[in-house]
């Protein structure tokens, strides 16, 4: 019989170790003492969802003496229903998320902590028929006690008691099945060292259909129903083994773990999740229509190599710390884009990466919520809030950088030392960077210190003078610190056009000029990264004639030079649009033109009536008539989403009612009536009903019924909704909520959602606490990134004001965001 004491004597004098979540102080002291570690965890698992998941688990592990024992169990006292230890039961106390079993219950050498209990749901993902876990990076103790830090990695063995009917799938292969009235029992072999968040399974009813190259064979789990789009898996298994053998032949380290299947799930979180042998991905993101656009197809390739990346790099070598997570990162989106190359022999694949790492990083590295690339973290409890485009994606342009500066030849040898030293083991960036810095003779960590270390992005000026080039760089927060970079600056002359290679060590770089030079064009090969401000001859000759340069590099990367200085306040959106609608219509790349698209939207806000209506009507002929396929199916999104007048409107509602645009698939057309109900709430209910009399497949009926709510015209229903929102139970399929909430916020009831803004600010720290790593930031800005308004923004602020220690972390969250109605509200 097991009791809760009210007195157990701590064996520190650091209080801390005993907070709620997970304290560095605790792990540092754990990682000393535990050793040796491994879980035997059984879940029964009801049929149905309303009823507790009971669970027994045996904790094992090595200790060089007796003493107090920390676990983590994020529930309610009344979960936990036995403890024993060594065989006998045993005290304890249960504090702040803690089950602290004192001293004289623990031995030098082996022990064998035995916990009966009942699970969290929270990361149980419970759905009517199938449910899966999803644990980084703390979320493990809400399913179970366990010692929730990645350096304290252990052998996982799992049963799983689940309906007959169902299937599961876990991080190894079934050793058994049995099977007995109704019920199964699974029984998985052990796994590799894994950190908790990588441990994971799936259950519930599920297809499967396997694939075999050579003496491999992978599996893939689904719900989807459509043949057609079943019909892409057989691209998705080329496309996995084909990330397996450029990893393995890249690092020289064999497929590290006991299998790699994957399970593509309706409502998942993230586009994919790295478990070992159970991967996990978004259906939207792995099943795509019948007329996919290249950037689509590029996407999902690269979501499919990143996950396959994580393998070696996260879950053979893992960060000491949440603080690193990003070297998890750098290298699963650094390596992706590597292995898409081979598999795209016709795509410009430095254009593509100016496309997604450089243009992902800077919008949220202009915001006033920016980071740098490493975060420090106190507990673990905040680590999700470390995730955001600065880890995902300029951690890769410094990546390329460090490589540029290296040497790719020196830069592999790292790696694959790297590997070799840490396998099955934790690394810190620093670990990697000691090991890399003695491959070269350049200065790494003076570089990493730099981009790794301090946060924000410089500004970039060029002028001429006497002659000469002058490129100065300044740094926003007056820190006094450089960017070291190299990138192209192109001369046009009156006869002659020039390129310079530039390399940018300090805050002022002067360079001679070759020829009289007319026009000083920044960056024009993308390596750069920063605003680039061009001299006031070159900005508007630039706006003006930037669809001219024929190298499509240069193009994309000029063009996204002229959206920083668009963002900030250079030139107007009306200059904006049209220099946009006209390089539009000349575009022939696909990559570039998609580009372009998604700047459409910024001005679509803010143009006047009559300037809003007449680029719309340019971008329906477009969509009608423009060379590129991909380009009219994105143009007729783009309306969807922005467009406002009463002819625009028609027409979209004419190519609802028909379905007559073929390009457009079931997804576009669920959105368009969602937005169509918003726009003409008059025929919201029509709308509504029948697009869910078209839907067929079971979960996308469920969305529906989820999402629909927030486009109906009643504001008591829409208020009623909303507060629903803020109790846990109703967020849990994240993406649909941020989706409703979004709706909820839609720019068609600005001035009506303003009120909605002090409350789910309010509930970010409760959504923290309850959601997945990326939730927070997809709240606010399912929330704020819609407004413009002067009273919403007045709304922020007074939050801000109400609170002048709110967590950092998360109001850096609130300041992306909110970049747009900060702009809106700002002088220049």
């Amino acid at each position: 019989m097991c009791c809760l004491l009210n007195a157990c004597q701590p064996a520190s004098q650091n209080p801390r170790i005993y907070d709620s979540g997970i304290s560095q102080e605790l792990a540092e002291l754990r990682k000393q003492e535990i050793n040796e570690l491994k879980y035997d965890l059984r879940l029964s698992i009801p049929k149905q969802k309303s009823m507790p998941v009971e669970g027994e688990i045996h904790v094992r592990f090595r200790l060089n003496k007796a003493q107090e024992v920390i676990l983590d169990f994020r529930e309610e006292a009344d979960k936990i229903k036995e403890v024993s230890a060594n065989g006998l039961p045993t005290s304890y106390e249960f504090r702040n998320e803690h089950i602290i079993l004192p001293k004289n219950t623990t031995q030098k050498g082996e022990n064998d902590i035995y916990i009966r209990f009942t699970a969290g749901n929270q990361s149980l993902n419970r759905n009517d028929e199938f449910l899966y876990t999803l644990l980084v990076p703390d979320r493990a103790r809400t399913v179970f006690p366990c010692f929730e830090q990645p350096n304290l990695k252990a052998s996982f063995t799992l049963q799983l008691d689940i309906p007959s009917e169902w299937v599961a799938v876990s991080n190894t292969y079934i050793n058994k099945e049995e099977e007995r009235e109704g019920r199964k029992s699974i029984y998985f072999a052990p796994t590799e060292p894994l950190s908790t968040y990588l441990f994971s399974f799936v259950a519930g009813k599920l297809e499967k259909q396997e694939y075999k190259e050579g003496s491999r064979k992978i599996s893939a789990y689904y719900r989807e129903t459509d043949p057609k789009k079943l019909a892409q898996l057989d691209t998705i298994f080329k496309q996995v083994m084909a990330s397996l053998h450029w990893l393995e032949d890249y690092t020289g380290v064999s497929y590290p773990f006991a299998k790699y299947d994957f399970i593509i799930l309706p409502g998942f979180q993230y586009g994919g999740m790295e478990h070992t042998g159970a991967t996990l991905y978004n259906d939207n993101q792995m099943f795509l229509s019948e007329h996919p656009t290249p950037d689509e197809e590029l996407r999902r390739t690269e979501l499919i190599a990143h996950e396959t990346a994580h393998m070696w790099f996260g879950d053979l070598v893992t960060m000491n710390w949440f603080d690193d997570v990003w070297t998890k990162e750098v290298f699963a989106n650094y390596f992706a884009a590597c292995i898409s190359e081979p598999l795209y022999p016709d795509i410009n694949h430095q254009l593509n990466r100016i496309k997604t790492f450089t243009a992902s990083s800077l919008s949220e590295d202009r915001t006033p919520g920016t980071t740098s690339i490493r975060q420090p973290l106190d507990n673990l409890r905040n680590a999700g809030l470390i995730y955001g485009q600065i880890i995902y994606n300029k951690a890769p342009v410094m990546m390329i950088k460090l490589v540029e500066l290296m040497g790719e030849d020196k830069f592999r040898e790292g790696i694959r030392e790297y590997l070799n030293t840490y396998a099955y083991s934790n690394a810190t960036w620093n670990d990697l960077i000691r090991i890399l810095d003695n491959k070269t003779a350049e200065d790494l960590a003076a570089f990493s210190d730099v981009w790794v270390n301090q946060k924000g992005m410089p500004t970039i000026r060029f002028a001429q003078k006497d002659g000469k080039l002058q490129i100065c760089q300044e740094d926003p927060y007056h820190r006094g610190i450089t960017w070291p970079q190299r990138f192209h600056v192109t001369l046009c002359g009156e006869q002659r056009d020039s390129i310079l290679e530039v390399n940018l060590t300090d805050s002022l770089c002067t360079l001679p000029l070759p020829f009289p030079v007319r026009y000083i064009l920044p960056n024009t090969d993308g390596r750069g990264y920063g605003l680039f401000i061009p001299d006031s001859h070159t900005l508007p000759w630039l706006l003006a004639h930037w669809q001219e340069t024929a190298d499509d590099t240069a193009r994309e990367a000029l063009l996204m030079l002229l959206y920083e200085n668009y963002q900030a306040k250079h030139f107007t959106d009306e200059e904006w649009s049209s220099s946009l609608l006209t390089g539009l219509s000349k575009e022939k790349n696909p990559l570039i033109a998609s580009t372009i698209i998604g700047y459409l939207g910024n001005p679509l806000r803010t143009l006047t009536f009559e300037k809003k209506q007449e680029m719309e009507e340019a971008m329906f002929r477009l969509s009608e008539t423009h060379t590129i396929p991909s380009c009219r199916i994105q143009l007729l999104r783009s309306l969807i989403q922005n467009a406002t007048s009463d002819r625009s409107l028609q027409k979209l509602y004419s190519i609802w009612t028909n379905q007559s645009d073929k390009q457009l698939n079931e997804r576009d057309y669920t959105t368009l009536v969602y937005i169509l109900s918003l726009r003409m709430p008059e025929q919201s209910k029509t709308l509504l009903t029948t697009q869910r009399q078209r839907l067929k497949n079971p979960d996308r009926l469920r969305e529906f019924d989820f999402i629909s709510r927030a486009v109906t015209p009643d504001t008591l229903e829409l208020d009623a909704l909303f507060r629903s929102l803020m109790l846990a139970e109703n967020r849990r399929i994240e993406p649909w909520t941020a989706t409703v909430l979004s709706y909820l916020n839609h720019p068609a009831r600005e001035s009506y959602s303003i009120k909605y803004i002090r409350p789910a600010l309010e509930a970010l720290l409760d959504v923290q606490r309850t959601g997945d790593i990326f939730f927070p930031k997809n709240w606010v800005n399912a929330l704020l990134s819609q407004h413009r308004s002067p009273e919403a923004y007045r709304e922020v602020e007074a939050f801000f004001a109400a609170h002048p220690d709110y967590p950092v972390l998360l109001k850096n969250k609130i300041l992306q965001a909110a970049y747009p109605l900060y702009r809106a509200n700002r002088q220049k």
